[in-house]
């Protein structure tokens, strides 16, 4: 018996309708359906529309032909507990590369530094005596944990985005973006001053432009942060990061323009502590007046630098201030 028939009788069977019943609904007679059902005849090509409605199926059903479901595509799983320690792993990793560049950056300030004249906590007679042996080496371990910590950042983000990757959800990607967010903001600090004292030796540019550098593509990062929230339905407003900018960017001019008048003021005191060396008291000369102009050159140089280095700070803090108040209402994972 042709499948089509055999189709026709069990569909009818199945929702309790008479041949007669179903003829009505398709305007032909009962006799007609019983030749279907038996084989006999066909029901005519116009009629397959209305029979496969009147049964509520598809006319390729009334053919046994069997439709596959769609196949659903795969959606990424949700993080499970397992991924919860990624996390934290994610989040102690980076407090761990931070505070040793922190600590790096601090033991080549205290032992290394050209310029650095804060109090030390070990004695001065020491610390002249040591300066060529144990400060050096002091010197060189902050150094290389710098670039230690450096790496360990980097491995971790690299590691958390891989694990991640397939289901970077708004949540963790709040938690990535906080915590790179937070050691932009502390690489700011030590790249303003250990950067140009370990950068500059031998080029021409003014000391201060390599920690800037560093600063402008530390804030870049936040940036480049802003625009991918942005894409996960985040306002942001560009007024605030283009204010950020004009700041930094103020920064940077003050900056060099105190470095410039500082090396001024530091060739002038030289130029006159040999004219003096080569002068004899009944000369008359008096270097007094001449030493308090160059006095207050090192003092607006001082300030210059002082309000610099608070400026350039400002830029990439004002927009990390900004993401974690867009993200404070974003759960962590």
């Amino acid at each position: 018996m042709n499948i089509l028939c055999e189709k026709i009788r069990s569909l009818r069977k199945e929702r309790g309708m008479t041949q007669k019943e179903l003829a009505e609904k398709l305007s032909i007679s009962d006799k007609t359906v019983s030749r279907w059902e038996s084989g006999v005849q066909l029901p005519e090509a116009a009629l397959l529309p209305d029979l496969a409605e009147v049964f509520g199926v598809s006319i390729d059903e009334l053919y046994g032909i069997e439709r596959e479901p769609s196949p659903v595509p795969d959606t990424p799983e949700k993080p499970q507990k397992d991924d919860k320690k990624i996390v934290l792993d994610f989040k102690i990793w980076m407090i761990a590369g931070t505070l040793i560049s922190l600590l790096g950056s601090l033991l080549y300030r205290y032992f290394g530094s050209t310029v650095y004249t804060a109090p030390r906590l070990i004695d001065s007679d020491y610390y002249n005596t040591a300066k060529g042996t144990t400060a050096d080496i002091f010197s060189f371990v902050g150094i290389i944990a710098v670039f230690v910590g450096i790496a360990v950042i980097i491995i971790t983000k690299v590691r958390f985005a891989m694990l991640n990757k397939p289901y970077m959800q708004t949540p963790v990607y709040a938690v990535n973006v906080r915590y790179t967010g937070a050691a932009v903001i502390v690489f700011s600090l030590i790249f303003m001053k250990t950067a140009p004292e370990v950068l500059s030796f031998g080029f021409f540019l003014p000391r201060s432009v390599y920690g800037y550098v560093f600063i402008a593509a530390l804030t870049a990062v936040l940036i480049y942060y802003k625009r991918q929230l942005k894409k996960r339905d985040i306002a942001f407003t560009n007024k605030l990061t283009v204010t950020a900018i004009i700041i930094g960017v103020s920064g940077f001019a003050l900056g060099i323009g105190g470095e410039i008048l500082s090396n001024y003021a530091f060739t002038a005191f030289s130029n006159m502590a040999a004219e003096l060396s080569t002068v004899t008291s009944s000369d008359g000369f008096s270097g007094g007046s001449a030493a308090s102009g160059v006095n207050y050159y090192s003092v607006a140089a001082a300030i210059m630098v002082t309000v610099s280095d608070i400026l350039v700070l400002a830029m990439p803090l004002i927009l990390y201030i900004e993401l974690l108040i867009k993200l404070r209402k974003i759960k962590e994972q």
